[in-house]
């Protein structure tokens, strides 16, 4: 039996197997980059806006400080900041980036939620 040009063919069915597989794995780690991003920018926003004299103008102040220091973990990104009388919270949604032409990129979803500081006396809490 002739086999001339059997490692063509093998080639040409094999490469883009691995390199679809490579692509997969790459954006699966800009994805979980993105989403160890998306959670520090929500702590670190709630850490600013739940303090004792914080406020939510604090709380994204801190996640826009944050967002530059990350450069280009997201394609897109939008944080809101809530604080109320018990607790305050941070909310953090975006894509992460694609390197596939094309491809819209991956939604990444994070929140963050910790109590107000306040002063309480003894006597009443």
């Amino acid at each position: 039996m002739d086999e001339r040009g059997a490692t063509s063919i093998q080639t040409v069915l094999t490469y883009p197997i691995v390199l679809m597989l490579i692509f997969a794995m790459v954006q699966g780690m800009l994805w979980f980059h993105a989403q160890n991003t998306a959670q520090s920018v929500a702590n670190g926003a709630v850490q600013a806006a739940r303090v004792e004299g914080g406020s939510v103008d604090a709380g994204y102040a801190e996640a826009s400080s944050r967002l530059a220091r990350a450069g280009d973990a997201f394609a897109s990104v939008t944080v809101s900041v809530v604080r109320g009388q018990e607790t305050a919270t941070a909310r953090v949604v975006g894509l992460a980036p694609s390197i596939v032409p094309g491809f819209r990129g991956l939604r990444v979803e994070q929140s963050a939620t910790g109590p107000v500081e306040r002063f309480t006396s003894a006597v009443a809490p």
